[in-house]
């Protein structure tokens, strides 16, 4: 993929990628873990790896900013976000360590623990996207590392990493952070890792990575409601509505199901229609989509797979009407007024001629 250089394109992966990988989905009998720790570890965010940021400042100019390491700009992040600004300037002071950044930004002036325990993700995740991006070796790295579960073996972090070394005090080898099971922490950084992972291995744009696979459903659904009724529960006679109980556990319905709750933003369907002013029965009846952006059109599918009849009882109506299917149209509309908009600007920074290409690797 091509280098990230603003915070703008770091958070339009982050909307799309961040969240992805979590405890909840992990299948702890059959991924296999990679462990990491300290400055020496390529995934450390201690570990060197130098990147420039295209940084906008408040006048809306734009000055060059360049780190170290992902440490830095998540220490400078943490003061830009309290307003400390003789912490953002110490901060960017060349020639300190990354235990030294770490050390400024425990001193923040006004931090609030609830605030950035909320928010804190969301820079660690530009960190990142920054530092792999612009760092084709370690990219490769991360990309070798397969479908392993990435786990921060830190003992003393029960945030980022795990809570759990892979040496006992006394030196022996632990090795009870290969099971989920036996963690004492929330591994944060691990699963951002796996995110931007995910991100290295795609060939799309943000909002192809995000939506692609539900576009991609529209064969399915754009055909006769009675073939509709038999794909989602073959047993159905044509007759009556069909309850979602019946086919609860039929393979199109558990497809989607994981499809919603494995998209990014698929948590916050109800802030997103309460904003937008949006009365979601009112709305889908209307059969007119024509004004909804991709976050609305997903709160929408989302509120529709949960309360939607289909938990009240029934999935022919939303069938049957074209519901699903007019959403997902839409999705495609707005991708496709996307492409003919932009057609991606080119960067006013082009990568050096010889500069390697960042390509998925193979599982081992």
């Amino acid at each position: 993929m091509k280098p990230i250089w603003t915070v703008d394109d770091a958070d339009a992966w982050r909307d799309a990628a961040m969240g992805r990988n979590d405890s909840d989905r992990l299948d702890s009998e059959k991924q296999p873990y990679f462990g990491f720790w300290n400055g020496e570890d390529w995934a450390s965010n201690f570990h060197p790896a130098p990147f420039i940021v295209d940084w906008k400042e408040t006048d809306g100019s734009v000055k060059e900013l360049r780190f170290e390491c992902s440490e830095q700009w998540f220490m400078f992040r943490k003061a830009w976000r309290f307003r400390d600004h003789s912490a953002m300037d110490a901060v960017l002071q060349p020639g300190l360590d990354p235990y030294q950044y770490k050390a400024i930004g425990r001193n923040v002036q006004g931090f609030d623990e609830t605030v950035w325990d909320e928010e804190s993700r969301v820079y660690m995740f530009e960190a990142l996207m920054f530092k792999f991006s612009q760092n084709p070796d370690l990219a490769k790295q991360l990309l070798e590392t397969g479908e392993r579960v990435l786990v921060e073996c830190s003992p003393f972090d029960t945030i980022w990493g795990v809570g759990l070394g892979k040496q006992t005090k006394d030196g022996r080898t632990d090795d009870r952070w290969k099971d989920s099971g036996n963690w004492r922490g929330k591994n944060r950084l691990g699963f951002l890792l796996m995110d931007v992972r995910d991100v290295l291995r795609s060939d799309k744009t943000p909002f192809e990575f995000k939506y692609g696979p539900f576009i991609d459903l529209i064969p399915q659904l754009d055909r006769p409601a009675d073939e509709l009724y038999k794909w989602v529960y073959p047993e159905a006679s044509g007759d009556g509505p069909i309850r979602v109980g019946w086919c609860a556990f039929s393979t199109p319905v558990d497809q989607w199901w994981h499809l919603i709750y494995a998209t990014s933003g698929c948590t916050d369907c109800y802030p997103v229609l309460e904003k937008s002013g949006i009365d979601p029965w009112k709305t889908l009846q209307s059969n007119d989509y024509s004004k909804l952006n991709a976050e609305q059109v997903q709160a929408l599918m989302t509120w529709l797979t949960r309360a939607e009849r289909f938990g009240a009882g029934t999935v022919s109506e939303s069938l049957d009407k074209g519901w699903l299917l007019n959403l997902l149209k839409r999705l495609r509309d707005i991708g496709r007024n996307m492409e003919h908009a932009h057609q991606y600007v080119a960067s006013a920074r082009q990568p050096a001629e010889n500069s390697p290409t960042i390509v998925p690797a193979h599982d081992a």
